[in-house]
């Protein structure tokens, strides 16, 4: 009776080393760090009313500007 018990400890002995080493081995996948791309707002104005933004984090409108002569009359502008 002693031979039995102590193949049967050494199996499980065996089943807890595997065990371990495969949640070692397969464990958690890695945390994903994919960042996502800032929406796009429209930096450059095109057209009157657009949304753009002023700098990093505040918005603004696009509106035109006064007596332009050029092809690029529209501007960002604070919206406060």
């Amino acid at each position: 009776m002693t031979g039995s018990t102590a193949c049967y400890g050494l199996g499980m002995q065996r089943v807890a080393f595997y065990v371990v080493v495969s949640a070692l081995l397969l464990g958690c996948p890695p945390a994903e760090t994919k960042k996502e791309a800032p929406k796009a707002i429209g930096t450059a104005c095109t057209k009157f009313g657009a949304t753009c933004e002023v700098s990093p984090g505040k918005l603004g409108s696009c509106v035109a500007k006064d007596e332009c002569a050029t092809g690029e009359c529209f501007v960002c502008q604070s919206q406060h």
